[in-house]
């Protein structure tokens, strides 16, 4: 799941050398380790940041927000049709459930 996540962040633009883009691989694996975190986001969040010491959940929030405010910004709008949505504001939480189902269906 990891490096599929990361070959999705990567087509979408978000760079590599974000905090985001790692906590998005780090959350992908967690979903898929435990299916009831896509529902969670905060408890996500808190998993998250339990593996990097002086990280807090609201840190991981908001480097995730901002990795995917670099999606909308530059959109390469087949990549995002592809693995997100270009359906108006949406938060973190409908993001990473979005992407990990898209990421769930290429692995089947």
């Amino acid at each position: 799941m990891r490096n599929k996540a990361i070959n999705a962040l990567l087509e979408l633009g978000i760079p590599a050398n974000t905090k985001g883009f790692l906590y998005i691989t780090d959350a992908m694996e967690a979903i898929d380790e435990n299916e009831g975190l896509q529902y969670k986001t905060y408890q996500l969040y808190e998993e998250i940041a339990k593996k990097y010491e002086g990280v807090t959940a609201s840190k991981v929030e908001r480097a995730i927000r901002h990795a995917f405010s670099e999606v909308t910004a530059y959109k390469n709008v087949e990549a995002v049709e592809k693995w997100l949505t270009l359906s108006g504001r949406m938060s973190n939480g409908n993001l990473l459930a979005i992407l990990y189902i898209r990421l769930n269906r290429e692995v089947e």
